[in-house]
């Protein structure tokens, strides 16, 4: 199998009439109707489309049936050279195995056609010794370590974020990608002032505006504080991760003491800044509340009526088995949804700060069929 990370450039081959009627019959004489999911292959057998259904051969025998240049099913039939599937224990597992499968691949098709039926973004923590905070377009930005979201009021979301920077003294430059889009070789280092002995004779970057302004600890001129930084980036995580309202609460005391001074522009400004960061985190929250409705143990029947187990943490599936049929295997469910549901969580954080798709496949299919929420338990009754 090619390499995941190939990617196509231009418009990808066609194969011939009697390639496709080959397909046809190979998806007619060997694929079962049962939840699966299927790859498209290009010639060279690198995956140009993946897809899944809860019947199987009733789905790839509809795209033999397409006409048009313009129908999807068409388009992809059109470049397909070969066909692989597999299947899933239930239509669940096809969705969910369909979302790793893109994730991995990334192909083609999958990626033309997307449907962006209304803009995004996302809060995006970069990683290093000096994290930076910004709003990014996609779930898999690569300088993310980070990842919130996505929050639909892209415009005010902008403006919270650097709000947010602005109350916290973090960065919220693209400084690296400026440099490297610009075809400049010199590299431009973050360092603070504590670090200037060390730095000497480097090149320095012009001033930075928010610096001058007091927004910004100045990490691209050699300013601020190691650790002070570090601090600020740290509130920065655990309000976006829920956890504290710490600048929220710094803005609040600001704008009181600026209007108990009789500073009154400096408290409008505090308080049109602490209005953004306040509508900030209040989507946070909103976000982590729906997180904790998603942790149970969902049962799923299969197409035999067999059911599955699938143990969902914070929206996240952290392990699929079938259903316990004897007393040992109960009490085998009971130490791993104990293990890797309730107790600390073996990824090293309790959220899915990154991967944010699984999360939202999970939450959309409860709330697409509520009646399957019914068949869910909590994670202390496993096994019961």
């Amino acid at each position: 199998m090619t390499e995941p990370t190939v990617r196509l450039h231009g418009r990808p081959p066609q194969s011939t009439p009697a390639q496709r009627k080959q397909l046809r019959a190979l998806v007619r004489e060997s694929v079962e109707n049962r939840p699966g999911v299927y790859r498209m292959l290009g010639p060279t057998g690198l995956v140009i489309y993946v897809g899944q259904s809860r019947v199987l051969r009733t789905r790839l025998l509809s795209y033999f049936r397409a006409k048009g240049r313009r129908n999807k099913a068409a388009r992809i039939l059109r470049h397909a050279f070969h066909i692989e599937w597999e299947y899933t224990n239930t239509e669940f597992g096809a969705l969910l195995r369909e979302l790793r499968l893109i994730k991995q691949y990334r192909p083609h098709f999958n990626s033309m056609m997307v449907a962006d039926d209304w803009p995004r973004a996302y809060v995006a923590v970069t990683g290093g010794a000096v994290p930076g905070l910004r709003v990014v377009p996609r779930s898999d930005d690569p300088q993310a370590e980070a990842l919130f979201g996505p929050f639909r009021r892209v415009a005010q979301l902008r403006d919270a974020v650097r709000a947010l920077a602005e109350a916290t003294g973090l960065r919220d430059c693209h400084i690296e990608e400026t440099l490297r889009v610009s075809g400049s070789t010199r590299s431009l280092p973050l360092w603070f002032a504590e670090e200037g002995a060390q730095r000497q004779g480097r090149t320095r970057a012009p001033g930075c505006l928010r610096h001058d302004l007091g927004t910004c600890a100045g990490p691209c001129i050699g300013a601020g504080n190691a650790a002070a930084y570090r601090d600020a980036a740290r509130e920065v995580r655990d309000l976006l991760e829920g956890r504290s309202d710490a600048p929220v609460r710094r803005l609040e005391d600001a704008m009181l003491r600026a209007s108990e001074s009789l500073a009154f522009e400096q408290a409008r400004v505090l308080r049109d800044r602490l209005a953004l960061v306040r509508w900030l985190h209040e989507r946070v929250q909103h976000f982590h509340a729906n997180m904790d409705r998603l942790t149970f143990v969902y049962r799923s029947a299969g197409p035999d009526a067999r059911e599955w187990l699938y143990l969902v943490r914070r929206g996240t599936v952290r392990a699929e088995l079938p259903a316990p049929e004897s007393a040992e295997e109960r009490a085998a469910l009971k130490q791993l949804a104990q293990r890797g549901v309730s107790g600390p969580d073996a990824q090293g954080a309790d959220i899915p700060t990154t991967g944010l798709d699984e999360f939202y496949l999970v939450a959309s299919w409860f709330r697409r069929r509520p009646l399957e929420k019914r068949r869910t338990s909590p994670p202390s009754r496993a096994g019961s």
